[in-house]
């Protein structure tokens, strides 16, 4: 009886449950909670951007002329055509025209044709009703042929017309181009910028660009952080960070506010091991420097800087003791005859202020000073020798990266007897100097500090007797200044893997022979 209960009781469960009638099921009431409200009034917001940005976004495409591909046989010939297919399992073709076949040859051992191919996709924005846009200089860089689609569809190819798409100017320094499409005035949908310097950290971003070829994608984030500098390759890049989905395709297109408003133009990510997508870590060049850069390639087709002609080294715990301020920017070495010292600016001079503005760093004191234009009046309030001192410099023209700081004679020019105690050759590299040789008989070859560091080839020399230099010419002007018939250098030492190590070191002088 037990048995036929066990195998009872699942029959009787399983009417029970059938007999069970089916509870009613009621709807889910629609809430009208405020907090909904506020959601779909949120949501409406992100919508709103996404129609009105979306018509001023395009699609840009880079192409070049590449040879035209072609599968070579072990025997040299090209791809098998219809008599090469029968001859391979039939033998000779008794019908095919030695004529044909010698011209085939010889057609073989031509050049491949040249072709455009696309080799790079990005993205870019519209900013005016005249057909002007602005991008990335990667994203057009080397281009033959550029194709711009709208989100109406139009495609501008100035390979079919060279008129369709015009390159107006570039900036490779800020990594920004600017591009005109020829159609009817005033017949463009564009954007406008925010003052990026009123940007909040936390506020909404808005990123819609053409990720992956996925034109036109809308992604959604905030403002992480602004004013990032040393991110990248430029030097007056002031950088808006976003963790708005970013990815390759993104670059050269806006990044948006809640009103729709150019915030920034995207440039680059921060990616992970072997992932190529978004992290979380995008980068935008802020609307201030776009918009400063558009404008000037717009007006002159070129971007005009103000130029103090200083070189600049920042104040580390030790220095700040040294000149005895809390804060600013040392001038280690001024190029003659420029604005700076012109003024009379001085290395060894601290840069506290760029009109009205307090900097900490270089790239503080970069970025105020490219807020102006050549020839306008620039202030500096100054610390030099514990007082203060004010400045007003009429400001130059900033002509390239590789002219700041790079005066002096090249290391070719150096003789033995200008630094023959010490027994360096120097060179200037990108505005520092770079020890290219130790000499053997110098007395910088003798010495080795208490930790075992000895001077090597490769070394940046920042400092020489607590006066820092930038060139060949400042390290003997400071080498002026030995007292004790030692010289102390203040060197950096970058590894293999980027990591670098900085240290001073003191070079006893031997005593000259009579």
């Amino acid at each position: 009886m037990k048995n036929i209960r066990k195998i009872a009781l699942p029959g009787v469960l399983a009417a029970i449950m059938l007999s069970v009638a089916p509870l009613p099921v009621k709807a889910a009431e629609t809430s009208s909670s405020s907090a909904l409200k506020t959601a779909q009034n949120l949501e409406d917001a992100f919508v709103e951007v996404a129609d009105k940005a979306k018509p001023a976004v395009v699609v840009i495409t880079n192409r070049q002329t590449v040879a035209q591909r072609q599968t070579i046989f072990s025997d040299g010939r090209g791809s098998m055509g219809p008599q090469d297919f029968f001859e391979f399992f039939w033998g000779p073709n008794p019908y095919r025209s030695p004529q044909r076949e010698r011209r085939q040859r010889e057609q073989r051992r031509q050049a491949p044709r040249p072709r455009s191919e696309a080799v790079g996709r990005g993205s870019g924005v519209l900013i005016s009703a005249d057909g002007y846009l602005v991008t990335n200089f990667h994203v057009i860089k080397d281009h033959e042929y550029l194709e711009v689609k709208t989100a109406d569809g139009k495609v501008y190819d100035n390979e079919k017309d060279s008129d369709a798409v015009t390159v107006v100017g570039i900036d490779e320094e800020t990594d920004l181009a600017v591009l005109k499409l020829n159609g009817p005035k005033n017949s463009f949908p564009f954007l406008q910028f925010m003052d990026s310097d009123k940007l909040r950290v936390g506020q909404w971003a808005i990123a819609i660009g053409a990720p992956f070829e996925l034109d036109y994608s809308v992604t959604v984030g905030c403002v992480s952080q602004t004013g990032r500098y040393n991110r990248a390759v430029s030097s007056f890049n002031n950088y808006i960070q976003t963790d708005a989905s970013i990815n390759p395709g993104n670059s050269g297109g806006p990044l948006l506010n809640i009103k729709g408003e150019i915030i920034g133009i995207n440039q680059y990510i921060y990616t992970g091991g072997m992932s190529r997508g978004n992290i979380g870590l995008g980068f935008a060049i802020a609307s201030n420097v776009v918009k400063y850069v558009t404008d000037s390639l717009i007006a002159d087709g070129e971007v005009a800087r103000a130029f103090l002609g200083v070189a600049m080294q920042e104040l580390d715990e030790q220095l700040m003791k040294q000149f005895d301020v809390d804060f600013g920017v040392l001038v280690s070495d001024v190029i003659p005859g420029e604005a700076a010292e012109k003024a009379g600016v001085k290395p060894g001079d601290v840069i506290q202020k760029v009109g009205g503005r307090e900097v900490t760093t270089s790239q503080e004191l970069l970025q105020a000073v490219a807020k102006h234009r050549p020839g306008e009046d620039i202030v500096l309030s100054v610390v030099r020798n514990q007082k203060k001192l004010m400045f007003t410099i009429k400001a130059g023209r900033r002509q390239s990266s590789t002219q700041i700081a790079r005066k002096g004679a090249p290391a070719s020019e150096q003789t033995k007897d200008e630094l023959g105690q010490l027994g360096l050759v120097l060179q200037e590299e990108d505005g520092k100097v770079v020890i290219k040789e130790v000499l053997p008989d110098g007395a910088v070859a003798q010495v080795r500090d208490e930790d075992g560091r000895q001077v090597m080839a490769g070394d940046i020399i920042h400092d020489v007797n607590q006066n820092a230099v930038t060139t060949v010419a400042g390290v003997r002007e400071a080498l002026k200044e030995t007292r004790n018939k030692t010289v102390v250098l203040w060197l950096e030492r970058k590894s293999r893997s980027g990591a670098s190590m900085r240290f001073f070191i003191a070079i006893p002088l031997p005593d000259e022979k009579e």
